[in-house]
């Protein structure tokens, strides 16, 4: 007979914040104005932040770093967009 009983599960109180975090990025990036920063994955794990996806231009990977840092409660940014030419 096993002896492992069910634990109750909790969410940890950095999932939440990082839950909330990832929400404003998200309104950060959609304030910038350009759809395509809309698009870009966000991943948020104790503060910080993986952001993945492909642009057109150098610049947009700029304005969204940017728009980024600005985000209270960053700590810090992992930029994996690819400049893609169309």
């Amino acid at each position: 007979m096993s002896n492992s009983t069910p634990r109750p599960h909790f969410v940890s109180e950095n999932s939440s914040q990082d839950s909330e975090l990832e929400s404003s990025i998200r309104t950060s990036l959609q304030k910038t104005g350009y759809q395509q920063l809309r698009r870009l994955d966000v991943v948020v794990e104790d503060g910080l932040v993986r952001l993945t996806g492909r642009l057109p231009q150098f610049y947009l990977l700029q304005l969204a770093q940017q728009a980024v840092m600005k985000t209270e409660g960053v700590l810090n940014l992992d930029n994996g967009i690819e400049i893609v030419r169309v």
